[in-house]
């Protein structure tokens, strides 16, 4: 008799083994589930939210949005004042490598082709007018230098990165938009026809 107990009981245990191993892979499976939904669901989420953050970003072919701020040497610049010219608006900071290794080749060329209707408007982003002033002196910048100290124009124009480069035409329009560097071969690709307009 006791020895039948003895083999019912072993006999159950496998049974009891796999029912609890379906039952744990059920359990994983139905968690793995529920974390993929929930992965899907988040991602649905964020992508909404930034749909609904980038509708504010200027985009080429729109208008570019008029901005008016106070220039290092004490003048307000507008844009819409400048209507008529070809524009360059750049973002930059002193303390962005990128920002500092472009601004020659953007300097030579606002030398070259101002007389032709050209303007370069360098936007210094939540920097000190001491700070630019000695920066633009030291590197004997001849271009218009404005001071967005509170970073108002970055978030108008949605720019997350420095430098960031906007080309406006005659018009107003926004023809380009430039994230990083701008080179020579970039600003006479985009600009000289433009100016040629």
């Amino acid at each position: 008799m006791s020895r039948v107990i003895a083999s019912k009981s072993y006999r159950s245990k496998p049974v009891r083994s796999k029912t609890w191993f379906y039952l744990n892979v059920a359990l994983a499976v139905g968690l793995m589930a529920a974390g993929v939904g929930m992965l899907f669901w988040l991602g649905g989420q964020s992508a909404a939210r930034s749909s609904a953050a980038n509708q504010g970003i200027v985009q080429p072919g729109q208008p570019a949005p008029d901005f008016s701020l106070p220039a290092l040497n004490g003048e307000t610049v507008r844009l819409s004042d400048l209507k008529g010219q070809v524009v360059l608006v750049n973002l930059w900071a002193t303390w962005c490598p990128p920002c500092k290794a472009e601004m020659p080749t953007i300097d030579a060329f606002y030398r070259a082709h101002q007389e032709a209707g050209f303007t370069a408007l360098m936007a210094n982003v939540q920097e000190d007018w001491g700070t630019v002033r000695a920066f633009i002196e030291m590197n004997g910048f001849t271009f218009p230098v404005l001071l967005d100290s509170q970073g108002e124009l970055m978030r108008r124009y949605g720019v997350r990165g420095l430098p960031t480069t906007f080309i406006v035409d005659r018009s107003g329009q926004v023809r380009h938009i430039q994230t990083g560097a701008i080179t020579q071969a970039d600003l006479e690709t985009i600009i000289n026809p433009l100016l040629s307009q």
